[in-house]
């Protein structure tokens, strides 16, 4: 689940939305879905890859209806703060979803949750329960070559490691880039690296930052309009999951208009 503030506008009061992964997952699909302009790497292979980044975090259906409390601070628990085994049980339910799909979606799912456990080594490792996260790598990292080599022999001239290592840098990406939007509300001017094409600049418009201008423009439409819905709940100290579902809460709607515009930095 992705905590975003929501600061105090008027009568109401600050509060945080609430964005389910698998909101977050279909955003990165559709940028996906609608990525490959000249210069930028078009997915490869485009059903398999797409299928990946639309459900590469299906594993957090269930703690999304249900998510959980950080007890020290009373926050709803954000995807970043999790406890190493629920982390664990999650990932492995959107690898083990992946895997029934396809063996590339298996592996690129499998690598993705694999590189953010090494990722998060720095600062879990001390934790008692990493010493199964460290099995966690091991055991999907061996089903990574399994489903590698399944795949490979299905067409080996097209199904090489090659192409598999750069459909996961794509799938990553779009993973990085829905979480750009849903984070948190950008004001400032970004550049993004792109896997096998330029340097992406991100310009939020300072009327409204919800209209960005990108250049290059990478899409293969002229326009192109996101949303993501999630749930408000007021900013407070809850005690406990139950405690939280409890909390009167609103929905909310997010989203951006995506257009062409000059690079960061720059009047379009």
């Amino acid at each position: 689940m992705i905590r975003r503030d929501l600061p105090a506008d008027g009568p109401l009061p600050a509060r945080w939305v609430l964005i389910p992964q698998i909101e977050h997952a279909h955003l990165a699909g559709r940028l996906a879905d609608h990525w490959g302009a000249d210069g930028f790497a078009p997915l490869r292979p485009r059903d398999e890859l797409l299928w990946a980044v639309y459900h590469h975090d299906d594993g957090w259906r269930d703690w999304d209806r249900s998510p959980g409390v950080e007890l020290a601070r009373g926050e709803p628990r954000a995807f970043t703060e999790m406890e190493v085994d629920d982390s664990l049980t999650i990932w492995s339910g959107s690898i083990d979803g992946a895997a029934r799909a396809g063996t590339l979606e298996g592996y690129l799912v499998a690598g993705h949750f694999c590189a953010l456990a090494r990722r998060a080594a720095a600062w879990k490792n001390a934790d008692p329960a990493w010493p199964r996260a460290q099995e966690f790598i091991d055991h999907y990292t061996s089903h990574m070559h399994r489903w590698l080599e399944a795949w490979h022999i299905d067409d080996p001239r097209a199904n090489t490691a090659a192409i598999a290592e750069a459909a996961l840098a794509q799938l990553q990406f779009f993973d990085s880039l829905s979480l750009w939007f849903c984070c948190f509300e950008a004001t400032e001017p970004d550049l993004v690296p792109t896997p096998g094409g330029p340097e992406l600049s991100l310009a939020p418009e300072a009327e409204n930052p919800r209209h960005l201008r990108l250049s290059p423009w990478p899409l293969v439409v002229e326009r192109l309009n996101l949303e993501v819905s999630g749930t408000a709940v007021p900013v407070g100290r809850y005690a406990s999951r139950a405690e939280l579902a409890a909390a009167p809460a609103q929905p909310v709607l997010l989203h951006w208009q995506l257009q062409a515009g000059g690079r960061a930095g720059q009047k379009s």
